[in-house]
């Protein structure tokens, strides 16, 4: 009897430990399969950091202003009645400047005198653009001034000996001789005036 107890008693043991076995078994994998790592790459383009101290240059020369200028009248030549006169503006100045747009053009009586008739409106024959105008170079614009309606419609004809010439975007005037015929009458535009130009 004890014989058969001891050997019942081994059994019930080599069960257990089989059964602790099957037990240690099923736990370590009884988890889903791991995923597996996938990696990922970002590329990030980082700014370069701005050089302390250093200020960058323009790149835009300054307008030419009027002290920076001189003016002179060209040898006038016309046709179908209207006289055209070169206007030429000469850099004076050390360094160069630029032009664009349009000058103020009109008569006067004398350099800071009062003013004979309408000023001179823009003749659109070509688009204004930025020109350049180194030092001792020179730039142009054309007054156009009609002799038909100053003839045949001005009821105040005067004689002019100067016009008066404001730079594009200046606030002072230039002069210089001009000597001919024009109009009193502030409601009769007889002149027009182009864009200025490089050149003579």
């Amino acid at each position: 009897m004890r014989a058969s107890a001891i050997t019942g008693r081994l059994a019930l043991a080599g069960s257990c430990l089989a059964s602790l076995a099957v037990l240690a078994t099923a736990c370590g994998s009884s988890g889903p399969a791991a995923t597996p790592t996938r990696t990922v790459t970002v590329t990030a383009t980082a700014s370069a950091p701005a050089s302390p101290g250093v200020t960058p240059s323009p790149s835009a020369l300054q307008p030419c202003s009027t002290t920076d200028l001189k003016l002179t009248v060209g040898a006038a030549n016309g046709a179908a009645g209207t006289i055209f006169y070169p206007l030429d503006f000469t850099n004076t100045s050390g360094s160069a400047c630029t032009m664009y747009g349009y000058p103020g053009v009109a008569f006067v009586s004398s350099p800071g005198g009062s003013q004979i008739g309408a000023p001179a409106n823009r003749r659109t024959a070509a688009a204004p653009t930025v020109i350049t105008v180194p030092p001792g170079a020179r730039a142009h614009a054309t007054l156009a001034v009609s002799d038909v309606l100053i003839g045949n419609n001005c009821r105040h004809q005067v004689p002019v000996k100067w016009v008066q010439v404001y730079p594009p975007d200046q606030f002072s005037a230039l002069f210089a001789r001009l000597s001919r015929p024009g109009c009193a009458d502030k409601s009769l535009v007889t002149m027009g005036v182009t864009t200025v130009a490089s050149g003579r």
